[in-house]
């Protein structure tokens, strides 16, 4: 029997990231080309773990294609949805209630997290000290938005804050999302009712001296809650900095191209993923770091850099898109130009728009030469 099992909670709406998560299920936005949380079970497999855990909420329905996908992978996959919003804690113990869990140790993954641990030193850290739960460390900056963890001389947590200030920690430790826990602790989640984790049952371990460590290995991790932190994981794949792979063949270094893909004639710089079916007219530039969806064209003259673009996106003649993300079925019309922009599922700007820090929502239409949208 393997040895370990995992669960992802992969239940939230992704508000932070919205209009990208507005129909769409946070871990299913795509990550160079493939779902995020098909690039966790494809880690996950990779280190040896058979048996998984989607705990869903939020469209569940939309997570069908990822059986397929966990199939593939040689994974025991198991999907169980919430049947309300249920916070952390609960949605983990309606998985343990529904049989999901055996007693082996269980990996837990958060579905939004761009992240490589080391999943065996994580196990055999957590299995020397005895613990009942091992999180997985990184460090940031500025701890205002996580769950801060101050850790004695042999990893162990003497203080967890939730989303401190500054000034009430020094430690820059942080819970990324990804934990190691005994079976047994789930017991202590109340049945069938709302509860967070990281607010009503860690803290009170904390306070108990119960065996809580924490460990650092340096591994990649970047929460793609924000816009920016969304396009920089695409970029960080594209660039190898973390172990994740591109969608499509490797064609050229730093080149990943889907089948049917047309491009003669257009400028492409490297790195980039091009879907299957995309069709890039002569005299189109990518100048690096771009990613085209399947069956995405683009027009003569049109110039990107920095950007993502979801499946079936038309971009027009002379387009501009820079630092933007253009989701699934959007039209980008003639001379249009997108900076630090989002442009919803099926929008469509209409020629010689002009898009500057600006979110344009799902289905939206701006007639030709509308509305300039500056920041500024």
């Amino acid at each position: 029997m393997p040895e370990l099992q995992a669960v992802i909670l992969a239940g939230g709406k992704g508000t932070r990231l919205r209009p990208v998560t507005t129909n769409l299920p946070k871990p299913l936005i795509p990550v160079a080309n493939r779902p995020l949380v098909v690039h966790q079970l494809m880690h996950l497999a990779a280190s040896g773990i058979t048996d998984v855990t989607l705990a869903l909420g939020y469209n569940a329905d939309r997570f069908s294609a990822v059986e397929e996908e966990a199939a593939r992978l040689g994974l025991n996959l198991r999907l169980i949805v919430e049947p309300e919003p249920l916070g952390t804690g609960g949605a983990l113990r309606w998985c343990a209630d529904e049989g999901a869990f055996d007693d082996r140790p269980l990996l837990w993954m958060n579905g939004d997290v761009v992240a490589t641990p080391s999943v065996r030193a994580l196990e055999a850290f957590h299995r020397e000290r005895e613990a009942s739960l091992t999180f997985w460390l990184t460090s940031v900056r500025n701890v205002s938005e996580f769950g801060v963890l101050e850790l004695g001389g042999d990893g162990r947590v003497e203080r967890f804050l939730e989303k401190p200030a500054p000034e009430e920690t020094d430690s820059r430790l942080v819970n990324a999302g990804i934990l190691m826990l005994s079976p047994e602790v789930l017991r202590r989640i109340p049945k069938g009712a709302f509860h967070s984790f990281e607010t009503a049952l860690l803290p009170k371990m904390v306070d108990d001296r119960e065996p809580l460590y924490g460990m650092l290995d340096g591994g990649y991790w970047l929460d793609t809650g924000r816009p920016r932190h969304f396009l920089g994981a695409n970029r960080h794949v594209l660039e190898g900095r973390v172990e994740w792979w591109p969608a499509g063949g490797h064609t050229e270094d730093g080149l990943w191209e889907g089948a049917g893909t047309k491009r003669e004639g257009a400028i492409v710089i490297h790195p980039a993923v091009l879907g299957d079916d995309c069709l890039i007219d002569q005299g189109a530039q990518l100048f690096g770091r771009t990613v085209l969806g399947h069956r995405s064209t683009v027009g003569a003259g049109a110039q990107l850099e920095n950007c993502v673009l979801f499946d079936d996106v038309a971009v027009g003649e002379d387009a501009e898109i820079v630092n933007s993300i253009v989701c699934a079925g959007a039209r980008i019309g003639r001379g249009a130009v997108l900076q630090d922009s989002i442009v919803g599922a099926r929008a469509v700007v209409g020629d010689r728009n002009e898009l500057r820090g600006a979110k344009l929502w799902n289905d939206v239409e701006l007639p030709n030469g509308s509305l300039v949208v500056d920041r500024a």
